[in-house]
């Protein structure tokens, strides 16, 4: 368990170093604060039949009311998927979702665009976080 870990935080941990220019993802943006936003979309993908699989914030020197958290979602079978990409020497966690606190109190959600056929399979996010923060 604890390699399986090891590559679900290279996976959230590779994202955030990246620039938002160089992030697969579209930004949603919430009406509500950070961790209320974290709250409903933790509770519309349990009712969709995810797993929350972890909730890490990061990075752990900014301050709390600055700090991205990155909510790891798995499938209803336990499971959560990683997508290495050797060509571009890249791993990314599909069903991973990072909530930034926006300066005016507010959130935005970044939603990772689907990068592998396999992934159209699951609960699309984009709608599901949409019907979340609705």
């Amino acid at each position: 368990m604890t390699g399986c870990l090891a590559v679900v935080m290279a996976a959230i941990s590779g994202d955030l170093a990246r620039t938002p220019s160089e992030r697969t993802a579209s930004a949603r943006h919430s009406r509500y604060d950070a961790d209320e936003t974290l709250r409903k979309i933790e509770h519309a993908a349990r009712r969709h039949g995810y797993t929350v699989f972890a909730r890490v914030a990061m990075p752990a020197d900014a301050p709390p009311a600055n700090r991205p958290v990155v909510l790891v979602l798995g499938t209803p079978e336990g499971v959560t998927p990683v997508v290495v990409d050797e060509r571009a020497a890249s791993i990314e966690a599909p069903l991973a979702l990072t909530i930034v606190p926006a300066g005016d109190g507010r959130a935005q959600v970044h939603v990772p665009e689907p990068a592998a056929p396999w992934t159209a399979a699951l609960t699309p996010l984009a709608p599901l976080v949409e019907q979340a923060l609705a």
